[in-house]
């Protein structure tokens, strides 16, 4: 997942879901109109950077909420097809990349950009084939399941997708579904908890604890906790 603010001033929310790309934007109620064309455009933008291309829109929702301040936030969101040729899921220390169509060109390097650093896709004959160093692995017949293991991977800005090696290990408990939120972030990304809990907070949800941790060695390199609230006897 990663979150950022577009140039018209929403947050914006991008998660891989298997083939899909779900593209979530939050703003104020009280800043000025959006008209719906507005909202379209900047969710197809947002999906087009996350891509690299053009991308179909398969659903899409709205909803309005309380946000921790008091405001009241308005939500878009958008569902976008990556390519039904494939799907990547990332477990850990293992990617998986299972193939139910023919890949097309445009597929080939959607693909591509999925894969960890030092992995691509490339075409041998008649085939696309999953490299390693260049080093032909696996070819992507379909129905073929291919599993890489790999190190954990920056999943946040930027960094999302492109094979950045993770250090750290950030633990989120909240009001956030699913309520425990775990994210692998490079030095360059770990937010501190004060990000964390600003993040949360202008998306309307609280937060019970956060713990960063190294991933080399396990130890804690900062933690959170809200402070109680003393009261009156």
């Amino acid at each position: 997942m990663s979150a950022y603010q577009n140039p018209q001033g929403s947050t914006v929310i991008v998660q891989h879901e298997g083939s899909l790309l779900r593209v979530t934007i939050c703003r104020d109620v009280d800043d000025p109109p959006v008209s719906e064309a507005s909202w379209s455009a900047q969710l197809a933008a947002a999906a087009r950077r996350e891509l690299g291309c053009r991308a179909r829109r398969v659903s899409a929702g709205g909803a309005v909420g309380a946000g921790s301040s008091g405001s009241r936030r308005e939500r878009r969101s958008a569902v976008y097809m990556i390519d039904s040729a494939f799907t990547v899921t990332h477990r850990g220390e293992e990617l998986t990349v299972a193939v139910a169509g023919p890949l097309t060109a445009h597929g080939a390097r959607a693909l591509a950009d999925r894969l960890p650093q030092h992995y691509s896709v490339r075409r041998r004959g008649a085939g696309w084939w999953v490299t390693h160093q260049d080093v032909p692995l696996r070819e992507l017949t379909i129905g073929a399941k291919v599993v890489l293991a790999v190190a954990p991977r920056c999943e946040l800005a930027e960094h999302f997708g492109r094979g950045v090696a993770a250090t750290t290990r950030v633990t989120v408990r909240g009001s956030m579904a699913p309520f425990v939120t775990t994210a692998h972030t490079c030095d360059e990304h770990t937010p501190t908890p004060a990000d964390i809990v600003a993040h949360n907070s202008a998306l309307g949800e609280t937060v019970d604890s956060i713990e960063i941790a190294e991933l080399s060695s396990g130890q804690t390199v900062a933690s959170w906790a809200p402070v109680p609230v003393a009261t009156g006897h």
